[in-house]
């Protein structure tokens, strides 16, 4: 990330909220729309890694595609979380809140089980020099699956919040 990047200001609604008396309206217009800017930057990010993950063959790198698939619903599940609070991390810490999803989200209980189910399983594939494919919760083919499902969702969430 750049060092000029808004999200290094931090919260940016609390941001917007200190600066609306002082800044005009069409100023703080353009703290939202890079804002979305952002979001939008992360969903393609997501579908980048979701794109690669299809491609890759289950039987010769199963690992790398539980490992792009867990990356797309991260970068996702980031910029739903960025979209609701305002704020983003860098810190290698903010993977653990890969399951925190917003109470409105669609079946946000069931999604955020996937999600932990998958870092998880990320960790093995990308940490685990055993071969130990038997031990993922859900076979690669089934993550992608899931995760494809789970990106439109959390689309058509940012759509319906205005952030896409």
């Amino acid at each position: 990330m750049e060092d000029d990047n808004i999200l290094k200001i931090g919260n940016l609604y609390r941001t917007i909220r200190c600066l609306e008396p002082i800044l005009d309206h069409a100023e703080i217009d353009k703290i939202r729309l890079e804002f979305n800017r952002n979001i939008r930057q992360l969903v393609n990010l997501s579908n980048s890694h979701l794109r690669t993950a299809k491609r890759v063959s289950g039987n010769v790198s199963w690992r790398q595609r539980v490992s792009r698939t867990y990356y797309a619903c991260y970068c996702i599940s980031r910029a739903v979380r960025l979209a609701v609070k305002g704020a983003y991390n860098t810190d290698p810490s903010d993977h653990k809140n890969i399951g925190d999803l917003p109470d409105d989200f669609p079946s946000s209980d069931t999604w955020s089980d996937f999600l932990t189910k998958l870092r998880g399983d990320r960790n093995i594939a990308d940490y685990d020099h055993t071969d130990c494919r038997k031990q993922l919760e859900m076979s690669d083919t089934e993550y992608v699956n899931q995760a494809e499902k789970f990106t439109l969702e959390a689309k058509d969430y940012l759509k319906n919040r205005g952030h896409l």
